[in-house]
This record gives structure tokens, sequence and C-alpha cells, in this order.
């Protein structure tokens, strides 16, 4: 097995093979860089299609899984094989690495499913260079060659989503601890332990409030002479905590 070259694939470009609509500046020394198109797909948020072509960017959202789709259309022969390999340039501000190829036979534009592993909105130029190409002879042409386009776009790809479960699907698997457990597990140790101090502390708070309301009821139904009414100034105290709190609780669900 042998790759082509620059001048090699610069020759079968011109005569309409490996790749369609291409621009020979995006050749390197032994690969096509892939440019980014207009169109892509959330993952995260169902498959969503998005087409930027008026924004002028692809935007990823920090924790996103997305199908980049390329600019270029591939028309693979019959007796090679096409590797793509994302630009460190692009998993160095944190989107996955890409790591696939084109079957022999294969005729359409590639998706790339990446996820912006960073803390940062990822912004993509349409045009810009996404993954490197590289094409390879076999020893001999495939026999039973890719047919048709295969792809996310099509809605021909096998995306597995009935391979994802929700908590609910799987907590009664013994391998599967509590939710916040599990919450716990894929969160940084730093940003673990810093949860469990406030949450810890709060329920000392709140042991201390529930704590000064009764010491204060009692106080104050002897004070006033009546130690029967230590019961009822208790409960209307309780009850006063419960719909503040429940105040409290509504304004952080709604901020």
């Amino acid at each position: 097995m042998s790759t082509l070259s620059d001048n090699e694939i610069r020759t079968r470009i011109q005569n309409g093979d490996l790749v369609k609509d291409g621009d020979e500046r995006q050749i390197g020394p032994a690969c096509y860089e892939l440019r980014m198109s207009s169109v892509y797909y959330d993952l995260t948020e169902n498959g969503k299609r998005i087409d930027a072509v008026q924004l002028k960017s692809v935007l990823i959202k920090p924790g996103h899984r997305v199908v980049l789709i390329t600019q270029e259309k591939l028309n693979i022969p019959k007796n090679i094989i096409a590797r793509v390999s994302s630009k460190g340039s692009l998993f160095s501000i944190g989107l996955s690495p890409v790591c696939t190829y084109a079957d022999p036979g294969f005729s359409g534009n590639i998706g790339l499913v990446t996820q912006n592993l960073s803390d940062k909105y990822i912004e993509i130029p349409i045009g810009e260079s996404l993954a490197k190409i590289d094409f390879s002879f076999l020893t001999s042409a495939s026999s039973s060659p890719y047919h048709g386009q295969h792809g996310f776009h099509t809605n021909i790809w096998p995306i597995k989503s009935h391979f994802q479960k929700s908590y609910e699907d799987v907590k009664l698997d013994t391998r599967v601890e509590s939710e916040e457990a599990e919450s716990f597990k894929i969160l940084p140790a730093a940003t673990a332990k810093s949860i469990k101090f406030i949450q810890s502390r709060q329920k000392l708070i709140d042991g201390v409030i529930l704590g000064s309301l009764v010491i204060n009821s009692v106080t104050l139904a002897y004070a006033i002479g009546d130690p029967a009414g230590v019961k009822t100034a208790i409960v209307v105290n309780l009850l006063s905590s419960a719909i503040a709190g429940a105040f409290s609780w509504f304004y952080r669900v709604k901020n």
C-alpha cells in the first residue's frame, strides 16, 4: 500500500477524481485539507440541523457533540482508501480528535463527529480547514466497493441512539450508584469536593436555624407566661420558615 503525493493528488483532482469542488491550495505534501461547510448537526440537541450560511460561522457550545459536514465531496475510486484525521489546531482548543476513513467507492460529503471538551464556545469560520485526508492505493481494487452516499445529512447514518440511556433507565443496575454519586464521578475532584462541602455546610446551617426556632419559640412562650402556647409558637415558626424556604427555592429555580 502506497500513499499518494501532492502531485498525484493534484492531477487526480484536476481530472475530477478524489475530491470534488476542491481547491488546489488545500493540497498538502501528501494530503488534502477538508474545509467546513455551512451545515452542521448538534447531537446534544437531538441532532438539530443548523445552516450557518448567513452567520458565516459554526458555533459549538461547551460540552456539545456535533457532526461537522465538509464542504468538499469525495469521489474515492475502487482501488484507493482514504483516511481522515482532524487538525491539531482544533483539538488543541478543546475539540475531541477525529479519526475515520472513506471506503473505496465512497461518494459524497464526510461528516466529522467531534465534541467541545472545553468550557469555551468554539466558533469555526465557514471554509476553515477541519481535517486532513490522505489517499492510499490498495494492492488490488476492492471487489465490493461502497455504493451510494453515506452521511448524517442524508438521514442514513446509523446513529445508535438506542444505546444511550437516562439515569432512570439504568438506576436499578447494580453497577450504578445514586444519581448524585454518579454526577460527582464526572466532575473534577476539586469541584466535587467543593460541592460536597457546600452541601454539608448547608445541612449544618439548616439544623442550627431549626434549633434556634425551637429555642426562640419556647423562650417567647415562657416570657409571655403562656407555656401552653409553646406548641403553637413552634408550629407557626416552622410554617413561616417553610413558606420562606419555598419562596427561596422558587427564586433559585427561576433564576
